[in-house]
C-alpha cells in the first residue's frame, strides 16, 4: 500500500497555478537549501578533493622561514666630543628614514652582502649552480657563469626592508628555505650598514683632518706674510703703537696736553707778575703780595723782625733809644728791613721770569704742535694702509685659529666618536622555529573555510543550473500542471525483468506503488462531470520511460478489474511489446489501413488481464494515419468496450502525433524524466499539449532516484508493509479477461 494516495478529485482547469512559462525557472530559498543539502554527497566531494589538494600542496611546497632585525635610526647623543653640547640632536624626517632604506638596499651593500656570506655560491641565488629541469632541451649544457647582478636580484626578491609603523625603527626580513640563513642575512646586513656608517664617519673625519691640515699650513704661511707686511710699513710709516695707539697720534695728544698746561701756567705767572706789578705802581705794599707772603726767606726775615721788634719794644722800657744796645738792635732792624726789601724785588723779577718762560713755553709747544699737525696729514694716509694691513692680517689669524679649533675638534672626534653611528641594532634576528611559508595552520584554515565555499558554490551552481524538475512541488509550480505523481527508478539488481513485469512480480514494490498512485490519480480525473477513459502517455524526449509506464499502468489497471487495453501508437519506434513481453505481430498501423480486423489486432497480455494492441508494419506517413478519421473510429470503439484505453505515443518533440493523439483522449500523462528533462523543455511540450488537449494535462515524474528525491521533498513514497496474496491461476485470469470482450469489439466494427 501507498500513504500517498490522492484524496481529492483532479479537475485540471482549477489545479493550475500559473500559465506555464518558457522562462520561468525561479528557485526559492528553501528549495536551493534542499537542493544543497540532496547534493551532501558532492559537497563532501568537492570538500575532500580540495582538502586533499591543500595537504597535498602543503606535503611538496618546500617550507619557507622569515626572520626580522630592527634597526633604530637616531641621532648620536651622549658622544664623548660633545657631552657637554645644550643643543638636541635633530632627529630623522620621513625623508631621511626613506632615504636610510634606499641605502640599506642599495647594491653596493648587498654585493657586500653576498660576499660576506658566499651567497652567490648556493644555487637558490646563483641560477648558474642549479641543475637543469625536467623542461630543458636535450644537450642544454648548464652555465657555470656567475651573473653577480642577478644574484643581487635574486637576494633583494627575498629582501623586505620598510618602516614599523609611524616610528624610526626599521624592519628588516629576509625569507629563505634555510632557518639559520633567514636569520644571518638580516643581522649581516644590520651590522654592514652599521659598519658603513662607521666607516663613512671615519672617513669624513679622515678627509676633514687633512683638509684642515692643508689649510692649516696654508694660512700660517698667509698669516705670515700678512704680519710682515704690516710690520715692515709700520716701521716705514713710524706708526708704532704705544698705549694703544700710534706714536705720532700719541704725540700729538701729549703735545695739546702741554699746551694747555703751559698755557695754564702762563695764565697763572701773568696773574701774579700783574699783580705784584700793579701793587707797586700803586704804591701799595708789594710785600703783602701772595708770592711774598710764601717765599720761606721773607717768612723767615719777617719773623726775625718781628722777633727783633718784640725786644727792642721790651728794651724800651728800661732802656734810652739813644742807648748803645738800643741802637744796635735797630741798626739790626733796618739791616732786615733791607733784606725783606731785597727779597721782594727778587721775587718780583722772579715773577716777571717766570712769566718769561711761560710765555716762551707757549710760543715753544704751539711751534712743536704746528710742525706736528702738519705731518699728520701724510700719517692719517699711512694709518689708514696699517689698519688694512692689521685687519688682513687679524683676519688671517682668526681664520687660523678657527681652522685649528676644527682640527682639534675632528682630531677628538676621531679618536673619541670613531666608532659610533647614527642607527643601532635593538633586536637581532632568531633562528625561527616554524616556516613562515606556508603556514600549515592558517593553510588548513583557510582551505577548510575555501573547501567549504567552494564545495557549496559547485553544489549550488550544479542545483541552479540543473536541468530538470526535482519535485512534484516544484513541478506543479513552475508548470501550473497538476502533479499526477512520481516513477521510481528500479535499483540494478531489479532490471533484469522491465518495469511492467516488475509491477506484476512485486506488486507491493515502490515501483508497483507509484503506478497505483498514478493510477488513482488517473481514476479521479475528470473530464466535465464524466470519468476520464482514454489515457495518453508521452514524453518530450526518448527515454524518459512513457512505454514502460504505459504497460505497467495497463497491468495495474486490469490487475485491479478494470477491462483494459494498451495501444502502442508509437508507429515510428513501437516498444510496448517489448515491454510487456511480447512477439511483434499486427497491429494498430495495419488496422487503420485496412489490412485486418480487430479481432487480429488485439492480444492478450501474458501477465495480466490487460489487452494489447502493438503498432503493427512501418507506415509511409505515421501522422497521417494518427489524425485520421480511422484512428478516430478506433478509439471511439474501444472507449465503448473498455474501461480504460492507454495510448503509448511518440515522444512530443520527435514528432506531432503526441500532440494528434492529445486532442483525442480525455488525459494526457506527460511523463518527464527526474532532475534531466529540462525545464524548458517541458514547458515548451506542455504549452503545445494543452493547446490540443483543453488543458488536460497531467505531470508525472519518471525514472526518480527515490534517496536523492527525499531530500528535496517530503512527499515521496515509502515503503508499506503489505499482506501476501494468492495468486489466481492463469487460466482463471485468462477466463476472466476474455469473458464477453471479443464480441464486443466485433459488434463495435460491425
Amino acid at each position: 500500500m501507498s500513504n500517498s494516495q490522492p484524496s481529492q478529485v483532479v479537475t485540471f482547469g482549477d489545479r493550475r497555478r500559473s500559465a506555464p512559462n518558457e522562462t520561468q525557472a525561479d528557485l526559492s530559498p528553501w528549495d536551493v537549501l534542499r537542493g544543497l543539502w540532496a547534493r551532501k554527497e558532492v559537497i563532501a566531494l568537492v570538500f575532500a578533493a580540495t582538502m586533499a589538494l591543500c595537504l597535498v600542496w602543503l606535503a611538496t611546497t618546500s617550507p619557507v622561514y622569515t626572520a626580522s632585525a630592527r634597526l633604530l635610526l637616531a641621532p648620536r647623543t651622549g658622544e664623548i666630543s660633545n657631552f657637554d653640547s645644550k643643543s638636541q640632536p635633530r632627529l630623522p624626517d620621513d625623508e631621511t628614514v626613506q632615504s636610510e632604506i634606499q641605502l640599506i638596499t642599495s647594491r653596493p651593500l648587498i654585493e657586500k652582502l653576498i660576499k660576506d656570506l658566499n651567497l652567490d655560491q648556493m644555487s637558490a641565488y646563483n641560477p648558474a649552480l642549479r641543475s637543469p629541469g625536467i623542461l630543458s632541451f636535450p644537450g642544454e649544457k648548464k652555465n657555470d657563469a656567475t651573473d653577480l647582478d642577478q644574484v643581487v636580484d635574486n637576494v633583494l626578491a627575498k629582501l623586505s626592508v620598510y618602516r614599523k609603523d609611524t616610528s624610526r625603527v626599521l624592519a628588516i626580513d629576509f625569507s629563505s628555505g634555510s632557518a639559520k640563513l633567514a636569520a644571518q642575512v638580516p643581522n649581516k646586513l644590520a651590522e654592514i650598514y652599521v659598519g658603513q656608517q662607521i666607516a663613512d664617519r671615519e672617513n669624513l673625519n679622515r678627509e676633514a683632518t687633512k683638509w684642515l691640515a692643508g689649510q692649516i699650513e696654508e694660512l700660517r704661511g698667509k698669516v705670515q706674510r700678512s704680519e710682515a707686511k704690516v710690520e715692515a710699513f709700520r716701521t716705514k710709516s713710524g706708526l708704532f703703537i704705544t698705549n694703544g695707539s700710534t706714536l705720532p697720534r700719541q704725540q700729538l695728544t701729549d703735545l695739546n696736553s702741554q699746551l694747555t698746561v703751559a698755557e695754564s701756567d702762563q695764565a697763572a705767572a701773568r696773574a701774579k707778575l700783574q699783580n705784584a706789578q700793579s701793587l707797586l705802581s700803586s704804591g701799595a705794599q708789594v710785600e703783602s703780595a701772595i708770592d711774598v707772603l710764601q717765599s720761606p726767606l721773607i717768612q723767615q726775615l719777617r719773623q726775625q723782625e718781628v722777633q727783633l721788634k718784640a725786644e727792642i719794644a721790651q728794651l724800651s722800657e728800661t732802656l734810652l733809644p739813644t742807648h748803645p744796645k738800643m741802637r744796635q738792635m735797630q741798626a739790626n732792624l733796618a739791616d732786615l728791613e733791607t733784606q725783606i726789601r731785597i727779597e721782594v724785588r727778587k721775587v718780583v723779577e722772579a715773577l716777571r721770569n717766570e712769566a718769561r718762560v711761560a710765555d716762551a713755553r707757549v710760543a715753544s709747544l704751539r711751534s712743536s704742535l704746528t710742525r706736528l699737525k702738519q705731518r699728520m696729514g701724510q700719517l692719517n694716509q699711512d694709518e689708514v694702509t696699517l689698519r688694512a694691513l692689521e685687519r688682513d692680517a687679524a683676519s688671517n689669524r682668526k681664520l687660523l685659529e678657527d681652522f685649528l679649533q676644527r682640527y682639534q675638534e675632528a682630531n677628538a672626534r676621531a679618536e673619541a666618536d670613531a666608532r659610533a653611528a647614527n642607527a643601532r641594532i635593538v633586536s637581532m634576528a632568531q633562528t625561527p622555529a616554524a616556516p613562515s611559508y606556508p603556514n600549515t595552520q592558517s593553510a588548513i584554515t583557510f582551505s577548510v573555510i575555501a573547501s567549504l565555499i567552494l564545495s557549496i558554490m559547485v553544489a549550488f551552481l550544479m542545483e541552479v543550473f540543473s536541468a530538470g524538475f526535482r519535485s512534484g512541488e516544484e513541478a506543479e509550480r513552475l508548470t501550473g500542471m497538476p502533479f499526477l505523481g512520481l516513477v521510481p527508478e528500479l535499483p540494478g539488481s531489479k532490471k533484469k525483468s522491465p518495469p511492467a513485469a516488475h509491477a506484476i512480480q512485486e506488486p507491493f514494490d515502490l515501483y508497483s506503488e507509484a503506478i497505483r498512485s498514478l493510477q488513482g490519480n488517473v481514476l479521479l480525473a475528470r473530464v466535465g462531470e464524466s470519468r476520464a477513459r482514454t489515457v495518453l502517455v508521452t514524453s518530450a524526449h526518448a527515454g524518459e520511460g512513457k512505454t514502460s509506464t504505459a504497460a505497467s499502468l495497463a497491468r495495474v489497471f486490469s490487475m485491479g478489474g478494470y477491462r483494459t487495453i494498451v495501444v502502442d501508437a508509437d508507429l515510428r519506434a513501437p516498444g510496448i511489446h517489448e515491454a510487456m513481453g511480447l512477439m511483434a505481430q499486427h497491429g494498430l498501423s495495419d488496422l487503420l489501413m485496412g489490412r485486418v480486423r480487430f479481432e487480429h489486432v488485439i492480444r492478450q497480455d501474458v501477465m495480466s488481464p490487460a489487452h494489447v494492441i502493438q503498432a503493427g508494419s512501418p507506415v509511409a506517413n505515421p501522422t497521417a494515419a494518427i489524425a485520421s478519421s480511422q484512428m478516430l473510429w478506433v478509439l471511439n470503439a474501444l472507449r465503448q468496450t473498455y474501461d480504460i484505453v492507454i495510448i503509448d505515443s511518440p515522444a512530443a518533440l520527435a514528432a506531432a502525433d503526441a500532440q494528434v493523439l492529445s486532442k483525442m483522449t480525455d488525459v494526457t500523462v506527460l511523463a518527464v524524466r527526474w532532475a534531466s528533462t529540462g525545464r524548458r523543455v517541458v514547458s515548451r511540450v506542455l504549452k503545445m499539449l494543452s493547446a490540443a488537449s483543453s488543458r488536460r494535462v497531467g505531470v508525472l515524474l519518471t525514472r526518480v532516484d527515490m534517496r536523492r528525491y527525499r531530500r528535496y521533498s517530503e512527499t515521496g513514497l515509502e515503503p508499506y508493509p503489505a499482506r501476501p496474496v494468492t495468486s489466481r491461476p492463469a487460466s482463471a485470469r485468462q477466463s476472466a479477461a476474455h469473458t464477453g470482450e471479443r464480441p464486443i469489439i466485433r459488434q463495435a466494427a460491425e
